[in-house]
């Protein structure tokens, strides 16, 4: 949670008026727990969102994850009927499973980097083709998967982004 895409785009979309909470998976920082190769950090992610539809019912809620966070955020949001919307930050299209996301109705925007060297641009385009249901994709020129110098646009993008379908 204090990655630097993750903490900025927190801020903007805190900035645009909308909730924001940032967590660790478990045995991330001082997480109890440890790494669980996706299961464990579904449920992680679940109980975020059971905490917020218990605390503020009529939240509306999205679900934006960085990297493995978007592949475990983009699943688990798309199954989840609370969530409304799914943002997927550099997700690793190519590391692991996330097809079924791209026959999800719900609203999703997805920022990848150009010179990404975890999954190619050409990888997450062909994901993006795929789909059945509309994706807002945006491709940041120049950058690798941590955003550098453009990470402050996601940022701004992605509350764009929730402001428009929340």
């Amino acid at each position: 949670m204090e990655n630097k895409v993750v903490a900025r785009c927190a801020r903007y979309i805190s900035e645009a008026g909308i909730e924001a909470i940032r967590f660790n998976f478990r045995g991330v920082g001082q997480s109890e727990g440890s790494f669980d190769s996706g299961r464990g950090e579904r449920e992680d992610l679940l109980a975020v969102i059971d905490y917020v539809s218990r605390t503020s019912p009529a939240a509306r809620i999205a679900v934006v994850g960085f990297s493995f966070g978007a592949w475990i955020g983009l699943d688990v949001g798309e199954r989840d009927g609370r969530v409304q919307a799914l943002v997927g930050l550099a997700p690793p299209v190519r590391m692991f499973d996330i097809e079924h996301v791209a026959s999800s109705s719900k609203p999703k925007l997805i920022v990848y980097a150009e010179n990404d060297q975890y999954t190619s641009v050409s990888s997450t385009r062909a994901w993006i083709a795929s789909s059945h249901q509309p994706i807002e994709a945006v491709c940041i020129p120049g950058v690798d998967h941590f955003f550098g110098p453009e990470v402050d646009a996601v940022g701004k993008k992605v509350a764009e982004f929730l402001t428009k379908v929340l």
